[in-house]
């Protein structure tokens, strides 16, 4: 089996203690980014994510290989 890259970010891997197990992998870093954000918006009730946070989003996001 062959395995492809996909980005992945989750809750826990930009806050460690806030208890949040949701956890998004894709294609893209964009597509990451645009379904954490729809997370943020509808479960953390953020309107907008501060400078600060999205560069430690950013930072989180790691690169994973998965079986195709």
């Amino acid at each position: 089996m062959a395995s492809k890259p996909y980005k992945q970010l989750g809750c826990l891997d930009v806050d460690p203690k806030g208890g949040c197990a949701f956890q998004v992998r894709a294609e893209t870093e964009d597509e990451v980014l645009r379904l954490t954000g729809e997370h943020a918006k509808l479960c953390h009730k953020l309107t907008a994510i501060p400078p600060e946070m999205a560069a430690k989003v950013k930072a989180a996001i790691k690169t994973v290989s998965v079986e195709a």
